[in-house]
């Protein structure tokens, strides 16, 4: 594969690609760059989630911008608010050594601080949400006579979410001769019928699926019924160690319901969804990536955009709509050699779904059992022992030095009378017991299938009972019988 350097790409943009540590383009990019150097086609480029889609328009971009021209040359249309964030600080990093100038404008937040950035920064490129976008068209800020190309990021996504016609509208402001970019990782009907109406004989560059499981990622399912399902998720965060992870829910609702769950529990946890204002999105993320809290759920629409390393675990709160949604939860964990965990919790009637997924990724997906209560206690006080090992080092090596609260004379001398077997029961009930009592209270999960779709060997044996009675009915309303075997009719 070829380097960036042999792209023929502009120095001050080979420059920012060597400080970000760019050195060879990914399969898309490699593809992409050169025919969006050279051609002002209109383009369409279809290639899995997180292979580099970004770079692969931002830096042809940059290379034909006017930098002497103060008028919005082209604006990149991202289906959420965190991905046009993203987008809009890499073209900023790939850009760093050029002129260029660009604004990032979404919903959730206030006009007056965006209007002003279009009117008096005078930005080049536009990144945006669709709603937002138009809003700004209509008001007369966002200007684009003058634009030269229209960029459709994650096309696919903006379709989900209902922004088909939104974006119609959009490109209907462009001059004739726009160039339109489309990149997306699947290419449902509506994005084919919107590139025959919209697009001029695109060039078309498709990215073969290649691995889409990670060897580095434990690939598990539980099985419970939907009134468990708190329940399962918060075992499985109990039961892991140095968890950093996210927890994927189908609607906003349950990112709510599940999050306010695991805080009574006792876990730290952020919400992100399509509700909340951008004030709001932003100190969930903030405290997230710096740590303050280990858990974030989260829908997949507000997930977008989205970047944190070194997450531990993925939690999927039921399977997610599609195989393509899974691919892109698990793999936001065991990145760049890192061991990951994606674990999903679903019901007996969608555990078949499981079946399609792993045709999907060509990979097993082992069914486990969920951590019994008396595991999760017994994990309880092994990481509480562990954390007081260290303290204990301490003791042993200072001594009579080892300095403690003054506070500490009220403790001396009450428990001369017991013995070192009764002084540690009343550590354990002094320490523990709430915690114990919490997990003896846990509700009974049992499991509730033999595998996956499978019923349990009862279930089938009933079932076969009811389809030989049926059976039965139905010869004799025809007036039939059995006999030696062979199906006879009553004679009338």
């Amino acid at each position: 594969m070829k380097t960036f350097k042999e792209l023929s790409l502009d120095k001050n943009i080979l420059k920012s690609l060597g400080e970000m540590g760019f050195e060879k383009p990914t399969e898309i990019q490699a593809r992409a760059i050169p025919v969006l150097l050279d051609s002002k086609k209109d383009f369409v480029g279809q290639a899995q989630t997180g292979t580099g889609k970004t770079g692969a328009f931002a830096i042809p971009l940059l290379s034909r911008m006017d930098f002497k021209n103060n008028s919005v040359q082209a604006l990149i249309l991202a289906p959420t608010r965190e991905l046009a964030n993203q987008i809009e600080k890499e073209i900023e990093k790939f850009g760093k050594y050029t002129s260029v100038k660009s604004t990032c404008i979404y919903g959730g937040t206030g006009y007056e601080s965006q209007i002003r950035a279009l009117k008096s920064d005078r930005p080049q490129i536009v990144v945006g949400t669709p709603g937002r976008v138009i809003d700004m068209i209509e008001k007369g800020i966002l200007k684009l006579d003058q634009a030269k190309y229209c960029i459709l990021d994650e096309a696919d996504e903006m379709l989900n979410m209902g922004f088909f016609e939104d974006v119609q509208v959009i490109l209907s402001s462009f001059r004739p001769q726009r160039q339109l970019m489309m990149f997306s990782a699947t290419m449902p009907k509506q994005i084919v019928k919107l590139i025959k109406d919209s697009f001029n004989r695109p060039e078309m560059v498709k990215i073969e699926k290649k691995s889409l499981s990670n060897d580095d990622i434990e690939q598990k399912y539980f099985v419970v019924r939907e009134k468990h399902f708190k329940e399962a998720i918060a075992r499985l965060i109990d039961d892991a160690d140095d968890m950093y992870g996210i927890v994927f829910c189908k609607t906003k609702l349950e990112t709510k319901m599940v999050a306010d769950d695991l805080k009574n529990r006792g876990h730290e946890a952020e919400v992100l969804n399509g509700d909340m204002g951008q004030v709001e999105r932003d100190h969930a993320m903030n405290n997230f990536k710096k740590r303050k809290v280990n858990l974030l759920v989260c829908t997949d629409v507000a997930a977008r955009g989205i970047d944190v390393d070194n997450l531990t675990h993925v939690f999927n709160y039921g399977i997610p709509r599609d195989n393509e949604s899974y691919v892109h939860r698990i793999g936001r964990t065991g990145r760049a050699g890192t061991k990951g965990k994606a674990y999903t919790i679903t019901s007996p009637k969608s555990a078949y779904l499981i079946r399609g997924i792993e045709k999907h990724i060509n990979k097993r997906i082992v069914k486990e059992q969920l951590p019994s209560v008396s595991k999760l206690k017994k994990n309880l006080v092994a990481k509480e022992l562990d954390g007081a090992a260290f303290i204990v080092d301490a003791i042993k090596a200072k001594g009579d030095e080892f300095k403690l609260d003054e506070s500490f004379e009220l403790m001396q001398g009450h428990f001369d009378d017991l013995s070192k077997e009764e002084l540690l029961k009343l550590m354990f009930v002094w320490k523990f017991n709430k915690e114990i009592r919490r997990y003896n209270n846990l509700a009974d999960i049992e499991s509730v299938m033999d595998d996956c779709g499978k019923p349990k060997a009862k279930q089938r044996e009933r079932a076969g009972r009811n389809r030989r009675a049926a059976k039965g009915r139905a010869n004799k309303s025809r007036g039939t019988f059995k006999k030696g075997g062979k199906t006879q009719r009553k004679k009338s």
